[in-house]
This record gives C-alpha cells, sequence and structure tokens, in this order.
C-alpha cells in the first residue's frame, strides 16, 4: 500500500500547491521508482502492479482540478494545441476500436492511456518555471546515479536498475563472439540529461564536470546501441557546426573526434560498427527482397519487412488508412485473428507478437493509429521542434531540440518516441521553455497578463520591465 499512500500524498500535495515534492512523486511513478527503488515494494497491496498507473492516477486527478487551464492552454499556444488535437484523435480511434472493431474496453484503455501523458502540460504550467528547473536537475542528477550503476552491471553481470519499462523483466544479451553482456535498461532520461550538462549546466569545479560527462558519455556507448550512439553523436556534431561560436566550436569538435576515434579502436565497438556497415550494405544491394532476407543477421531489413507488412495490411480496407486496426493490445482475444509473420517471438504466449514491437516505433504508430494518426503525430513533432528552434536562445530550448532530434532519429529502431518517460519530460521542457518565454515577455510590458495568456502578447506591445508571480 505504500504506493497508493503515496499517490494520495503527491495529489494533496499538488493541490495544495506544494508542487516540488509533489512532481517528484509524480516523475518516480513515470520512471518506474526512478528505475533504483524496486516496484514490487511500491505496488505491495496495490490494485495494479504499474507504477505508470499510478501516475496516470495523479495526472488524471489534477487535470480535472485544473481543467479551465488545460483548454486555455490548448486554445492559446499552437505546440498545445497540436498535442490536443492529436490526443483527441487517438481518443476517436478508441471509440472506433469500441464501437465498430468491438476490441475489449479494457485493452482500449490500456492502448489509449499513454497518450494521455501528452496532457500533463495542463498542470505543469501552473508550476513556477523555478520548481519546474528544480525537478529536471534532481532527475539529472538522479540520472548519474543511475548511470554509475548502470556501468557497475556490466563488469558484475548482474542487474542493479529496474526497467525502463513498468512490469518488465530488464532484457539483457550477450555481443557475439564475447563474454560482454548488452544491458537494456539504460537510464531513461539519459539522452536529455547529458544535454543538460553539455550545453547548460556547469560545475563549479571542472574536474567534477569532466567526471560526470565521462560517466555519461560512457553510459551512451555502453549497451553498443549503434544507431543510439550515431543519432546521438551526429545530432552533437551537426549542433556544434551550427550553433556553437568559433571557440566552442573547435574544442566540441576537437573532443568528439577524440571520442569517436578512441572509441572505435575498442575491438568490440569496432566490431558492432563493422556489422552496422555490413547491415546496410545487405538491406540497400540491388535485388535484396525483405521477404527473403535473413532477419538474424539482418536487423535493418528485419524492422523494414515489420513497417511495410504492416502497412500493407491497413491498407486494404479504407477506414484502415485513417483508424489502422484502431487501439489493440497484444493480449487482446482479437489479436489471435492477427497473422503477422515478422515480429519478436513471444515465448510467453509461444507465437509471434502481433502487436509489440521494441524495433521500431513507426510500425506501431501505422498499425494503431494509420496514416492520420501517424501524420499528427508527426506535426505534433513538428510544432515542438519548431518551438525549441524558435526560442533556442533559451538554454533549455536547446535540451529539447537535441533531445527531439536524437529520438526522432532512433525511431526506426526503438520505441522511446512513444514511451511514457519520453512524453513526459518533452513536454516539461516544452512548458519550461514558454514560461521562460513568456516570463522574458511579461518583464518588459506594463501589463499584468494571466499566464495562460502569455504567449498572446505582441512584441510590438512590450516596452518597459514588470514582472508579477
Amino acid at each position: 500500500m505504500i504506493g497508493i499512500g503515496l499517490l494520495l500524498l503527491a495529489i494533496v500535495l499538488f493541490l495544495l500547491h506544494r508542487f516540488y515534492p509533489a512532481l517528484l512523486i509524480f516523475f518516480g511513478f513515470v520512471t518506474n521508482g526512478y528505475q533504483i527503488i524496486p516496484p514490487k515494494l511500491i505496488m505491495s497491496g496495490a490494485p495494479t502492479d504499474k507504477l505508470t498507473d499510478l501516475a496516470l492516477a495523479f495526472l488524471l486527478v489534477t487535470l480535472i482540478a485544473n481543467s479551465r487551464d488545460l483548454f486555455l492552454l490548448i486554445r492559446k499556444e499552437q505546440v498545445f494545441k497540436w498535442i490536443g488535437i492529436f490526443v483527441a484523435f487517438v481518443a476517436l480511434d478508441g471509440l472506433y476500436s469500441i464501437w465498430m472493431q468491438g476490441y475489449e474496453i479494457g485493452g482500449v484503455i490500456r492502448v489509449f492511456r499513454v497518450n494521455l501523458f501528452l496532457l500533463t502540460f495542463g498542470i505543469l504550467f501552473i508550476v513556477p518555471d523555478k520548481v519546474l528547473k528544480d525537478i529536471f536537475h534532481i532527475i539529472a542528477s538522479i540520472t548519474v546515479i543511475q548511470s554509475i550503476l548502470f556501468l557497475i552491471q556490466i563488469p558484475l553481470n548482474i542487474t542493479l536498475l529496474n526497467s525502463t519499462m513498468s512490469g518488465s523483466e530488464v532484457a539483457t544479451s550477450l555481443v557475439e563472439n564475447s563474454t560482454f553482456t548488452r544491458f537494456y535498461n539504460t537510464p531513461i532520461f539519459l539522452t536529455p540529461v547529458l544535454f543538460y550538462y553539455l550545453f547548460l549546466f556547469q560545475y563549479k569545479s571542472k574536474l567534477i564536470q569532466r567526471i560526470v560527462l565521462f560517466i555519461l558519455l560512457l553510459t551512451v556507448l555502453a549497451p553498443l546501441h549503434r544507431v543510439y550512439i550515431f543519432s546521438f553523436f551526429i545530432t552533437v556534431t551537426l549542433f556544434v557546426l551550427l550553433q556553437q561560436s568559433q571557440s566552442k566550436r573547435t574544442f566540441y569538435v576537437a573532443m568528439l573526434a577524440i571520442i569517436i576515434y578512441a572509441v572505435s579502436m575498442v575491438d568490440i565497438v569496432s566490431s558492432r560498427i563493422e556489422e552496422g556497415i555490413v547491415d546496410l550494405q545487405k538491406t540497400f544491394t540491388t535485388g535484396q527482397s525483405l521477404v527473403t532476407t535473413d532477419y538474424g543477421t539482418n536487423t535493418f531489413a528485419y524492422r523494414m519487412a515489420h513497417l511495410f507488412e504492416r502497412v500493407n495490411y491497413i491498407t486494404q480496407k479504407p477506414e484502415g488508412y485513417v483508424f489502422g486496426i484502431g487501439l489493440l493490445s497484444e493480449d487482446s482475444k482479437q489479436t489471435e485473428k492477427l497473422s503477422f509473420e515478422v515480429g519478436p517471438y513471444d515465448e510467453r504466449i509461444g507465437r509471434v507478437s502481433q502487436i509489440n514491437t521494441g524495433d521500431i516505433a513507426w510500425s506501431l504508430l501505422v498499425l494503431q493509429l494509420g496514416f492520420v494518426g501517424t501524420i499528427l503525430c508527426i506535426v505534433m513533432m513538428i510544432k515542438l521542434i519548431q518551438l525549441f528552434y524558435q526560442h533556442r536562445s533559451i538554454p533549455f530550448a536547446k535540451v529539447g531540440l537535441l533531445t527531439v532530434a536524437v529520438v526522432l532519429l532512433i525511431s526506426f529502431a526503438g520505441t522511446e518516441l512513444l514511451m511514457i518517460p519520453f512524453r513526459t519530460l518533452i513536454v516539461l521542457l516544452a512548458v519550461i521553455v514558454i514560461k521562460e518565454k513568456c516570463n522574458f515577455l511579461v518583464r518588459r510590458t506594463n501589463k499584468v497578463v494571466p499566464v495562460t495568456k502569455m504567449s498572446t502578447i505582441k512584441i510590438k506591445e512590450v516596452d518597459s520591465i514588470i514582472i508579477h508571480s
């Protein structure tokens, strides 16, 4: 009952405007106990075994209490408007799934609830921006601790962090022709936190700063996730070349070059890089067929086959273009009627997974939301990119922009784009950036503007400095 007690405490604290401890509990639920606290300890005696269910309960109660702010923000801010449109479409897809497809209500709700976390901006916007920044900083500090524990796992070959997905076991695998174990429970906020320490937060001690960066960079490399490593370094390189001053540009590029060269000299890493190059060559070789390709040695071809098989399936019916197959979960009875051949083998059910995939986010989007829902998701991500890019002079906007860029690049090799932690944190960053933008405008105007209307202030009205908080 610890979890239920923490949930009630978080709700009461938030409604009493004790935002800091309330949001710490909330993000603890979102991150599966910050990947450190055993979920079974927290959820003992609770009616559910998933911490994200407690996070959802907190979100729904506080959203209802602040529903007016939610709707005002959707009306006034472009990025929130598109988030609202996307969530509304998913809700419509849910109704289609229940009424037209006859899916079980419980299964539809399980799929739909993930998208509700995009509405977190409705409660975060009433929180002072200083508190939101403090929350992000404590998350960053916890991520450094998580990274240390993650790295310790490898030589000891034991699991020290929870899975990033609530209720899931930690996946591991041995690198071929090696005794090196790859752990897949990397710190869930590793990407934004590394950008935070690279381009925003600086310790007074340069030694501590370098140690923290070394730990985080090593954690990026340790899982030997080729697409992630490539996406991270290409994003940082492009950002440095396009945004930094000449002196910083030289320093960062030199540092990246040294790191890449040093890493490529490690046998196990160079072997993984060579495998990736061969993988791409086989995939794009003329005459190759996705049907006959050996997916065991060609993972990119597997992902393409996975996507195209789903695309071909939903285009068999006109409504598939709009809604896909609907919000169908893996454990629903109707899933047994599907006959997809490409997918990860699920030993628990003794067949290929028809819905779940840990390899490509777009397969799941197209399958469950059709082309219309997928396009709306893309528009929503574009609006987030526009927000962060337009206000890139705000430090947190840089963190948001780079994080979205990396997640989009790895979306063909993972599903982080669809995960609750990413969606919650990217909304947190968007709210911080918008509040920073609004505070800048309010400081330069004589008008006292309600927080939900700050974004409507016109630049030409802005003259002098007054701030009311």
